[in-house]
């Protein structure tokens, strides 16, 4: 009788070990359906952004068009704005008081909070599994959980649309299960929108009015208008920083420099999670020190030399306190 309790014991075991495993691998498919999906459909929609106690409603459009991914933002709270990027450059909108500000940069990254993300490198830093299924947007969706294997970052929730693999709802939680951030669409649609003829539209009003007009606008003198260099890449014997022991997980993924002003960016991830570093030069005595947090997001600052160091991240405090200790200067 005991071989038997144990001898059932040792199949419920090994049963329940193989549902997490199928559970686990049926999620990181979800995952991939996802990535193929945020970078080759057409889509429109509106969301609400959480970050600690504020909250935003944005509305946000993507196309595939035929020299790249074109995107929209729009603020629909606060101060009118909208960001649109192309494969070249991104756009920053914003009506202040009836007048439009204009600054126009290199475009680097993605507009859309429907990131395409690495389930191979996610697979050692966090643990997957399919989750529930519930509705969001008025459409089925499947629940996909990362845990973290450590402190070192947040876990999260992600909503996938059942039809589409688009995310629906992506929640940024704490190790007590607090919300630290969360998007959440309200609709969204795949579509076949051209963003090109909107942009030649002029029948619109307020933050309506698409970039074309915007620009009309500017050349009427009635914008004022930034233009920001693009950062250049760095080869690592050319940089007087040198990392060591970062973070688990986390490796460097883009090392960038202004020319103009020696300001350099770098940016780490772990395959999910990003954090940006800034190294510039001080143009004074006085630097910033010390810890803050932009809603969710934690902010380190320190000096190291007679530069400013600044480290931003949806990370535990612990984390960029660790990527700082990593960064050190050294005379070329």
């Amino acid at each position: 009788m005991r071989e038997g309790f144990l001898a059932l014991l040792l199949f419920l075991s090994v049963t329940g070990f193989a549902t997490e495993e199928n559970s686990g691998n049926e999620a990181v498919q979800w995952l991939e359906r996802m990535n193929k999906a945020v970078i080759s459909m057409d889509y429109e929609g509106h969301f609400v952004y959480q970050c600690g106690t504020s909250l935003e409603a944005m509305r946000l459009r993507h196309q595939i068009g035929l020299n790249g991914p074109l995107e929209s933002l729009s603020s629909l709270t606060g101060v009118p704005r909208e960001v649109v990027r192309d494969s070249e450059s991104i756009t920053i909108i914003t009506n202040r008081n009836g007048k439009l500000h204009i600054t126009q940069q290199p475009a680097a990254g993605k507009l859309s909070p429907l990131k395409s993300i690495q389930p191979e490198k996610l697979l050692q830093n966090y643990r997957i599994t399919l989750g529930g299924s519930v509705r969001i947007a008025g459409r089925p969706g499947v629940v996909i959980n990362l845990v973290p294997n450590d402190s070192l970052r947040y876990g999260y929730r992600l909503t996938l649309d059942k039809l589409s693999a688009l995310p629906l709802d992506l929640t940024v939680v704490d190790d007590k299960g607090n919300i630290q951030s969360r998007i959440m669409f309200t609709d969204i649609k795949i579509t076949d929108i051209d963003l090109v003829s909107l942009q030649d539209s002029v029948g619109t009003t307020g933050m309506e009015k698409p970039l074309m007009l915007a620009n009309l606008e500017a050349n009427m003198g009635n914008a004022e208008i930034t233009r920001k260099p693009a950062l250049a890449p760095v080869q690592p014997n050319e940089t007087v920083w040198d990392l060591r022991s970062l973070p688990s997980g986390f490796d460097l993924v883009r090392h960038q420099k202004s020319p103009q002003t020696g300001l350099e960016h770098f940016v780490f991830s772990d395959g999910l999670a990003t954090v940006s570093a800034y190294l510039e030069p001080l143009d004074s005595e006085k630097a910033f020190e010390g810890y803050t947090n932009l809603g969710s997001v934690r902010v380190l600052g320190r000096r190291l030399k007679d530069y400013q160091l600044t480290i931003v991240g949806e990370v535990p405090e612990k984390t960029l306190k660790l990527m700082a200790a990593s960064i050190q200067y050294h005379k070329s």
